[in-house]
């Protein structure tokens, strides 16, 4: 019979070794695009912070996964002898508890400000979805990450800076990052070449020119996008300046945190997989901040 203390264990052992990789992602990434109550903070520095309440169970989504997993607990751990007339056994036998697979001790964990950020030189999964797994090297301090997201102390101007990733999900490119709401297109990009000339054609985003790249041995594309300096978020389609949005989200998954910002995108194709990693700073970032960010993207490995 398993006592409560054997089914928590368990449940723990799945909060460890799973949870990091499967939920943070979507679930920080949309608490990061739509919580609206730190607008006015705009940082992702908010979100990292709330990271480290609980770094395990991130959001609401991961409060239910936990009460999922209670239950499920309870079905395949608990006495089989509790139904029947009696106290009789069911004749169904009892699954087999699997044991649960140990977290990689060479991967950083979530890591927000309260706790001093990723340590250099460790390894930190910043891409995780849609059958995609990259893996990046730390190359400083002062970084933190959770949820494919890896950020200085903030990403607000005059000289934040950040990057957030995207993967496997069709992007629709707004035709006026302003007025998004009504320049949403009909049809998605889902390749390399359709995100990058969507974007190239954004209005007021004064694009670079496409440059051929390969990271992590995947070929792609990169641009680099720019929000105006005079650009007026509070005019925006409910305030929101968003470069695309998803089939998911009735409002930008991708917006920005203010004037100025600069976006280097790097567009690749992982075996199929679109993956988007968009790093972002301004023109008072410090120099060395914006080759850390450059420094990142190139260490990814992808498993």
């Amino acid at each position: 019979m398993s006592t409560d203390k054997q089914v928590a264990d368990k449940i723990s052992g799945w909060l460890e070794a799973e949870a990091p990789m499967r939920l943070p992602d979507r679930v920080l990434r949309a608490t990061f695009e739509r919580t609206r109550t730190t607008r006015q903070q705009r940082g992702w520095r908010a979100l990292l912070g709330r990271m480290h309440v609980n770094r395990l169970v991130p959001m609401g989504l991961a409060t239910a996964a936990v009460v999922g997993a209670v239950f499920i607990g309870a079905q395949l751990f608990g006495s089989p002898g509790d139904g029947g007339v009696g106290g009789a056994p069911s004749a169904t036998p009892s699954p087999t508890a699997q044991p649960s697979p140990s977290p990689d001790p060479s991967v950083a964990a979530p890591s927000s400000p309260a706790d001093g950020g990723l340590p250099v030189g460790s390894s930190y999964v910043l891409i995780s979805g849609g059958g995609v797994r990259g893996t990046v090297t730390v190359p400083a301090p002062g970084w933190f990450g959770g949820g494919g997201i890896m950020t200085r102390d903030n990403v607000d101007p005059p000289a934040g800076a950040g990057m957030i990733t995207f993967v496997g999900e069709p992007l629709y490119v707004y035709g006026d990052p302003c007025d998004w709401s009504t320049t949403k297109p009909e049809t998605p990009a889902t390749t390399v070449d359709e995100l990058v000339a969507a974007m190239a054609a954004q209005a007021s985003r004064d694009a670079s020119e496409p440059v051929a790249i390969t990271v992590g041995g995947y070929a792609g594309k990169s641009i680099t996008l720019h929000v105006p300096d005079d650009a007026v978020f509070s005019e925006c389609d409910q305030g929101y300046f968003g470069s695309w949005g998803v089939p998911s989200e009735s409002t930008p998954a991708r917006y920005h945190q203010g004037p100025g910002q600069i976006d280097e995108l790097w567009i690749l194709d992982v075996d199929g997989v679109l993956t988007v990693i968009d790093t972002a700073y301004y023109e008072g970032t410090p120099a060395e901040h914006v080759a850390e960010l450059r420094a990142i993207v190139e260490s990814i490995t992808f498993e």
